[in-house]
């Protein structure tokens, strides 16, 4: 592989990746072919898999985060805030939690002040750190890029930024404000309205639909 191939997407150190090979690329992501044989084959047979990589990002170390969040109002009602966008690849507007890249400028950023920045810019809220996800997979079989979750306690900003977001020029994200127990129902709302739902939204809910159905906060007060 060139010097530029290498710049684009750097060589492996895997034993099991055999070969890689770029088939194409734009500013922002590449399509490869990753030639590699499974660590349990005893035959060693070698296989092939295409999947989309970020241009000049590593794979191993994450490169973006989202923010699963929680939001308490005046009365003590328990919400979560998720963004609405249109994404071209789906011809759709999708239901999405806050989400973005790491920064790599002036040094770059934690994940934690990149969820804290994301907020911030796509909402009107900002937040405080609650925790912070092991290494994840942005998904697991065509994208070859990892995230890190940060979930986010959140409240209203204040002061002059109250009530607006900082998004860039032509950028638009509609804020929606969802009680934790309706979530469920809410997202089943917007996919009749053929709006498509980031599963890991629909993780969260069936998280707090199984949390609800097996009494999970009496059974560990009991351990």
């Amino acid at each position: 592989m060139s010097s530029t191939m290498d710049q684009l997407l750097p060589k492996s150190t895997c034993p099991y990746i055999k070969d890689q090979k770029v088939i194409s690329h734009g500013k922002y992501q590449g399509l490869a072919t990753v030639f590699y044989v499974d660590p349990r084959d005893e035959t060693e047979t070698l296989r092939e898999r295409d999947f989309i990589f970020l241009v000049g990002r590593p794979r191993l170390d994450p490169v973006g985060t989202l923010m699963p969040n929680i939001y308490q109002d005046d009365d003590g009602r328990w919400y979560t805030i998720v963004v609405q966008q249109f994404r071209p690849q789906y011809e759709a507007d999708t239901i999405e939690f806050p989400a973005g890249f790491i920064s790599r400028r002036s040094g770059g950023e934690t994940a934690e002040q990149a969820a804290v920045r994301e907020m911030e810019e796509e909402t009107t809220k900002t937040g405080t750190v609650i925790m912070t996800s092991p290494k994840l997979t942005s998904e697991p079989v065509p994208i070859a890029a990892r995230l890190t979750g940060v979930y986010l306690h959140v409240v209203d900003k204040q002061g002059l930024e109250a009530g607006k977001q900082r998004l860039d020029k032509g950028e638009f994200a509609v804020e929606w404000k969802i009680p934790l127990l309706e979530l469920e129902a809410k997202l089943l709302e917007f996919e009749r309205e053929s709006i498509v739902i980031d599963p890991r939204i629909w993780t969260f809910a069936m998280g707090i639909q199984c949390a609800i159905s097996l009494d999970l906060h009496k059974a560990a007060s009991k351990q």
